[in-house]
């Protein structure tokens, strides 16, 4: 009887679709003022970076998640939950990094407001392949404006 060895299985990542998917799941608990699904969605490496809707920067994890644990309790639960639409303009993936570029819409409701407030952001994140899936590495959103 010889030994033969199996070969171990194939390590396939998640889909970067079905990872997207999964980011702007954690975005509308973000708009409720829950960071929890969004940072598990980060890479949690020193080189990991954010340039804010709000002006702030930060790099490195630590940084990275104290911006998102405050970035989302400037939101706060409402009567109807906050609510933003993803609109993916571009995509792409080469070797183990990914991008999008979209525009985030919608309303939240924002602490010391009464009524839900308009969300209208422009978004660049990249991802890079770590594991068996997708991490953001990367995020730069600033305010939509019209233009002139």
């Amino acid at each position: 009887m010889s030994d033969v060895s199996k070969p171990e299985a194939e390590h396939v990542p998640e889909p970067f679709d079905q990872v997207l998917v999964r980011v702007q799941a954690a975005g509308q608990q973000f708009v409720q003022g829950d960071s929890t699904a969004i940072k598990d969605r980060w890479s949690h490496a020193d080189d990991v970076s954010i340039l804010g809707a709000g002006g702030g920067q930060a790099r490195g994890w630590e940084q990275v998640r104290r911006s998102l644990e405050g970035g989302a309790g400037l939101f706060r639960e409402g009567q109807v939950a906050g609510h933003v639409e993803v609109d993916i303009i571009a995509q792409g993936t080469s070797g183990d990094l990914s991008y999008t570029t979209s525009i985030e819409h919608g309303k939240a409701f924002m602490r010391g407001h009464d009524e839900p407030r308009p969300v209208m952001l422009r978004v660049t994140q990249i991802y890079r392949r770590e594991a068996d899936t997708w991490k953001i590495i990367h995020r730069h959103a600033d305010a939509l404006t019209a233009r002139a």
